[in-house]
């Protein structure tokens, strides 16, 4: 028996898998960063002037709320499918599929002429999005679990530098034109996929049982009972939906608060947003692969939440600048802490065959907090002052805290606890 056929069993495993992994091709290790980085950057390429597009298309603030919305409600209701279909006919498929969704999105976005046009382009590219979770399920799949966490950093870090990157290129490519921006993303997710064509590898080496399922609808279905029904992946998955809709609404504020309380062009929120996404990715791609070596991921969960917490409760409180970019410095490390930390242990809670699905179920917690985040965020923005939305987002991070407290650190190969 292969080592990966050793991995898979019926159901998820709560005490770790037990053999070595075959360890990741540096070249593979490359693609899949590569992968995530470029879709991230053709986001954030795109997002920023979509306001600016739309409006030259005649829609207004309603209809750009709805196109915003519809990648993510798109990605929620399909990641949990994709995942689950990269348990069955394996991650390269789903990846490849990703690349090609993103690539067809920003084509349609960019040769939008209408309301409908646009909305629909962002659906395609929503529920193809598939790349960050299954690039997850990918190193999961090839990583020793003692170098989990580091493996979702890197993951986590081309997340982070994507967003950091995008609108710089984003604005000097939208001086000519607004659709130039889009075609261009078009371009780099088509370019990504050749790469991921020749030099990807399929991770699942050993796919007979599962690929003979996968002709089978109810197969690729997500069982939805089964995995909500586990206590550790729903307090995990808890503590990532309120992490990220905390982030999302202090991204959605931010500009408001810097301008009106700290006199932030827009160039200094341009340069203190990309500071934020800068230290984020330091911590995801450096430090948690470092401090894993030392202290358990669930500590680093709860490390993260709390610099979250302290970080964005008294951010509206100061008039001082080297204050804002202090907590804002220390809410995105926080942020680079938890996530990642969450995705490990959610790949030590599940089994080869169940990952995918699980991790699918985690990006569509995400996208639900991205869409509550900017809601709840202006709501409370507009009714009760610059300060309200902080104070609750650091009053969720003690929530998320006493949730973290809660989740059972999982046995891994070496009898320690992660």
């Amino acid at each position: 028996m292969s080592q990966i056929e050793s991995h898979e069993m019926p159901a998820p495993q709560w005490r770790g898998e037990r053999v070595s992994t075959p360890p990741l091709h540096p070249s593979a290790r490359l693609v899949l960063f590569t992968t995530v980085f470029i879709d991230l950057l053709g986001f954030g390429i795109v997002i920023p002037f979509l306001p600016l597009f739309a409006a030259r298309l005649g829609v207004g603030a309603a209809g750009v709320g709805a196109i915003l919305s519809a990648y993510s409600a798109a990605q929620l209701l399909c990641a949990p499918v994709l995942g689950r279909l990269s348990d069955r006919v394996g991650r390269r498929p789903v990846l490849m599929l990703g690349l090609a969704g993103s690539a067809v999105g920003y084509a349609l976005y960019a040769s939008a002429s209408s309301f409908a046009w646009l909305l629909f382009s962002r659906v395609v590219h929503g529920a193809c999005a598939a790349t960050v979770s299954t690039a997850q399920a990918y190193m999961a799949d090839t990583t020793p679990e003692s170098q989990r966490a580091s493996a979702m950093g890197l993951i986590g870090a081309a997340f982070g530098l994507g967003f950091v990157f995008g609108p710089v290129v984003g604005g000097l490519l939208g001086q000519t034109s607004l659709r130039t921006p889009a075609y261009f993303a078009s371009a780099l997710a088509l370019a990504n996929l050749a790469f991921a064509y020749f030099k990807l590898p399929e991770s699942l080496t050993a796919r007979s049982e599962v690929t003979a399922e996968a002709g089978h609808v109810r197969a690729l279905m997500p069982n939805w009972f089964s995995t909500l029904r586990q206590r550790e992946l729903m307090r995990l998955f808890a503590i990532a939906f309120l992490s990220t809709m905390v982030f999302a609404a202090l991204e959605t504020t931010f500009a408001l608060v810097a301008s009106a309380k700290y006199g932030l062009q827009p160039r200094g929120v341009g340069a203190a947003l990309a500071w934020a996404g800068l230290v984020q990715a330091v911590a995801q791609g450096y430090l948690v692969g470092r401090l894993a070596k030392t202290v358990s991921e669930t500590i680093l969960v709860r490390v993260g939440v709390v610099a979250m917490g302290v970080g964005l409760g008294p951010l509206a409180s100061f008039s001082s600048t080297v204050a804002l970019f202090l907590l804002l410095s220390l809410a995105a490390f926080g942020y680079g802490l938890e996530n990642p930390s969450v995705a490990s242990l959610l790949t030590k809670f599940s089994s080869l065959r169940s990952r995918g699905e699980v991790l699918g179920f985690n990006q569509s917690a995400l996208s639900l907090a991205r869409i509550v985040g900017p809601l709840f965020a202006g709501a409370l923005y507009q009714s009760a002052g610059q300060t309200a939305p902080y104070f609750v987002s650091a009053a969720l991070m003690l929530i998320a805290l006493v949730i973290g407290f809660r989740v059972q650190a999982p046995v891994v190969q070496d009898g320690r606890k992660a």
